[in-house]
């Protein structure tokens, strides 16, 4: 057999074993069976000629040739990850089609003004559009289901550029006749104790909209768990708890039953766009018409420039 045919999955199956030094964890490791990862090496071992690692019952170490071979591999497979991630970056850059995610309700205001430049900007280009409800705050930037995505901070996702577009006040949703509701505006002391709607998925995203950086470490009381703003306003409006939103929601979700009041000492909400760093060149161009948009929509929006 030739040393041609060597190829990608030898290498990181050696280098995954050699180190844990165990056939059973670096199979967990790469996701394969034990006996899989056991054949590869065999096979790997086969066409260069020699062994790779001392086998016992209750070790596994590299052979003196398998030391020598294990630097060559680790550049090999620094060089092959770069080399995908070239492939990567060059079929995003002849690519067509872009995928723009977007969480409900956030930048309503802006997202038909951004699709209609971007499209007079880039006619061959398309842009499918995925809605992502409270489940993923993220709305898909962290498993790469999107492209870009509107959002609205803290979402916890590494390596993402995140550039805000505006902020808004926070509102506090109440039932209609709530004895808060006589207060022209509130503070979040005020409101800590009572009963909260809040999203389904833990994390950050949820934490800051329960007002979590005020509340000294102590839990919010959490009724009822809402996916969506329809089912938010819905759990407010039959009265099982309160929920804390964005000033844009009153606008453009307001209904019978409920009562918003502006949170005084709550910092602002903001509306952001967010891409991964190694993006494509029409990313870059959705990205940059959405901070122009955002730059020159009027004011009376009730957005605030970053």
């Amino acid at each position: 057999m030739s040393l041609m045919t060597i190829n990608l999955r030898h290498i990181r199956s050696f280098l995954a074993v050699a180190r844990v030094s165990s056939f059973a964890q670096a199979a967990v490791d790469l996701g394969i069976s034990q006996p899989a990862l056991s054949q590869t090496i065999i096979q790997l071992e086969r066409l260069v000629g020699f062994s790779l690692f001392q086998r016992t019952t209750r070790s596994v170490g590299l052979t003196v040739n398998g030391e020598i071979l294990l630097e060559r591999a680790r550049a090999l497979a620094e060089t092959m990850e770069a080399f995908h991630a070239d492939v990567r970056m060059l079929r995003q850059s002849i690519s067509t089609e872009i995928r723009l995610g977007y969480l409900i309700g956030t930048g309503v205001e802006y997202l038909p003004e951004i699709l209609k430049i971007f499209e007079k900007k880039r006619p061959e280009a398309r842009v499918s559009l995925v809605e992502f409800d409270f489940n993923r705050p993220d709305a898909g930037l962290a498993d790469n289901t999107v492209d870009c995505a509107l959002i609205r901070p803290p979402i916890d996702v590494a390596g993402i550029s995140i550039t805000t577009l505006a902020t808004e006040r926070c509102v506090v949703c109440l039932p209609d006749g709530h004895p808060l509701t006589r207060f022209a505006g509130l503070k979040v002391d005020q409101i800590l104790d009572e009963p909260f709607i809040a999203a389904p998925k833990p994390g950050v995203w949820r934490d800051y909209w329960l007002a979590g950086d005020h509340r000294m470490g102590k839990q919010a009381r959490v009724v009822f768990e809402a996916a969506t703003v329809d089912s938010e306003l819905q759990a407010v409006a039959t009265r099982k708890g309160i929920s804390i939103s964005a000033e844009s929601t009153a606008k453009y979700y307001a209904r019978p039953g409920i009562e918003f009041r502006p949170l005084l000492d709550m910092p602002n909400c903001s509306i952001a766009i967010a891409s991964r760093t190694e993006t494509n060149p029409l990313v870059r161009d959705l990205i940059q018409i959405a901070k122009e948009v955002a730059r020159v929509m009027p004011d009376e929006t009730g957005l605030r420039r970053p």
